[in-house]
C-alpha cells in the first residue's frame, strides 16, 4: 500500500504546490508577467530535454523526474495562456442570445490557439516518448490534456460554482462565454469519463509488481486523474477554488486588477 500511497501522495503536493505557484504569478501583475515568461520558457526547454534524456530510464527517481517533466509544461502552456500570451484572436465579451453551436463557434474563438499549442506540443511528447521505456512526461500531459477538455465542456454547457477569481483583468472577459449557473444533464456523462478514466489507470497501477517502475509511474498519473475528477467536481460543489490556495492569492496584484471578480459578474450581468 505505501507503493501506491507514497507517489500518490507525492502527486497531490506537486499538483497543489504548482496550481498556487501559477496563481501567485499570475497575481504579480502585467508589469512582472514578461520577465515570468521567460523563466517559465526557459524551464519548459529544460523540462523538453528531460523528456529525452529520460527516454531510457526506468529508475524510481526517473518515474518522478517525468511526471515533475510534465506538470512542468502543462504549466508553461497555462501560464501563457493566464498572462494573455496565447489565447485566441477574440478577446471581447460574448455576444448576447447565441445558443449553443454559434456560442460554441465564438467561444472556441477566445482560446483557439491555446487549445492548438497544446495540441501541438502533445503530439510533439507523443512522437518524442513513441516506443519509450520512460513516457511518463508525455503520459501526464495527455492526461491533462484530455481531463481539461472534459471540464471545459462541463464549464460550457453550465456549472454551478464556476470561479471566476482566478481570471486576471484582462481574461475577464472570458466569464461571459461560460454556461448557465446550473447542473445541466450532461454534467453526469462528463463526470462518468472522467472517474472511469481515473479508475481504469488505478486498476492498471495496482496490477503492477510493487515498487517497480510502472507502478510508481501509473500511481503518479492515476493521482493526478483523481485530481481531475476533485476538480470536475468542484465545478457543481460549493467550493471556492481560491480555498485551497490561501497564500497564492495574498499577490501584490496590480492596481486596477484587485475587482477583477466584481468586473467580471458585472460583464456576465450586461450580457
Amino acid at each position: 500500500m505505501a507503493d501506491i500511497a507514497v507517489p500518490a501522495l507525492t502527486a497531490v503536493l506537486i499538483w497543489w504546490s504548482a496550481t498556487g505557484i501559477l496563481f501567485w504569478l499570475t497575481g504579480r501583475g502585467r508589469g512582472a508577467h514578461l520577465r515570468i515568461a521567460i523563466g517559465l520558457s526557459g524551464l519548459m526547454v529544460a523540462a523538453m530535454g528531460a523528456v529525452v534524456w529520460l527516454r531510457d530510464q526506468t529508475g524510481i527517481g526517473a518515474a518522478y523526474a517525468g511526471f515533475l517533466a510534465g506538470i512542468v509544461l502543462w504549466a508553461w502552456h497555462e501560464a501563457m495562456f493566464l498572462f494573455g500570451y496565447i489565447s485566441g484572436p477574440r478577446k471581447t465579451p460574448c455576444p448576447p442570445g447565441l445558443k449553443t453551436w454559434p456560442r460554441f463557434l465564438v467561444s472556441a474563438e477566445t482560446v483557439i490557439h491555446h487549445e492548438l499549442a497544446i495540441a501541438a506540443h502533445a503530439i510533439l511528447l507523443i512522437a518524442m516518448s513513441w516506443g519509450a521505456a520512460n513516457p511518463v512526461a508525455a503520459a501526464t500531459f495527455c492526461l491533462l490534456w484530455g481531463m481539461r477538455i472534459n471540464a471545459k465542456l462541463v464549464v460550457f454547457l453550465g456549472a454551478p460554482n464556476v470561479s471566476d477569481e482566478v481570471l486576471p483583468a484582462h481574461l475577464t472577459y472570458l466569464s461571459t462565454y461560460f454556461g448557465k449557473r446550473r447542473v445541466t444533464a450532461f454534467f453526469p456523462i462528463f463526470i462518468t469519463l472522467a472517474t472511469s478514466a481515473a479508475s481504469i489507470i488505478t486498476y492498471i497501477a495496482v496490477q503492477q509488481m510493487a515498487g517497480s517502475f510502472a507502478a510508481i509511474a501509473l500511481s503518479l498519473v492515476s493521482a493526478l486523474a483523481w485530481l481531475a475528477v476533485l476538480e470536475h467536481w468542484m465545478l457543481v460543489l460549493p467550493i471556492r477554488d481560491t480555498a485551497l490556495w490561501p497564500w497564492a492569492n495574498q499577490s501584490e496584484i496590480a492596481l486596477g486588477e484587485r475587482d477583477a471578480p466584481t468586473r467580471s459578474r458585472e460583464i456576465l450581468r450586461r450580457t
